[in-house]
């Protein structure tokens, strides 16, 4: 039998979940504006990730592991990526919290901007076990589906 969950109510305060994606996400920051130089440089993510069991689905399917994600962002950031995000709406819902904001990415004088869904799922100690990305955009950049198939390749 199919169960469904609801939210159904609106807080003035930061959950769980959140707490977790906030500091996953200011991670990220603090690892590109160090400068990116291999795929080790991306381990402090895995504060919030349960590594052994994280697995991302990306925008062009792509299914990465801990390891793998980590060499995908670093050739996502290779040639000095610039990345920056405005959030719209977040959710919270049992172990999910679904994100919706703008991408902006630049690589030289490429620039990318993208509606993006986030689906961050949790285990029981509130460590990141599933991330799905899901997009809108008229064009992806280069760079970033070469970095999505030589993580897969890998």
């Amino acid at each position: 039998m199919t169960q469904f969950v609801t939210a159904t109510a609106t807080v003035g305060e930061t959950g769980p979940l959140r707490k977790v994606v906030d500091g996953f996400n200011a991670v990220q920051f603090e690892i590109l504006a160090k400068g990116v130089r291999s795929a080790a440089d991306w381990e402090p993510m895995g504060e919030f990730i349960d590594v052994a069991n994280f697995k991302r689905v990306g925008a062009y399917l792509e299914v990465l592991n801990f390891a793998d994600y980590c060499e995908f962002l670093a050739g996502w950031a290779a040639g000095g990526t610039q990345f920056e995000f405005t959030e719209f709406h977040v959710t919270e819902v049992g172990n999910t919290l679904f994100q919706e904001i703008e991408e902006r990415h630049t690589r030289g004088t490429e620039f990318i901007r993208k509606n993006v869904i986030a689906v961050y799922r949790f285990n029981a100690a509130n460590k990141i076990v599933h991330l799905d990305i899901y997009e809108q955009a008229k064009e992806s950049g280069d760079w970033i589906r070469h970095a999505a198939k030589e993580a897969m390749n890998g």
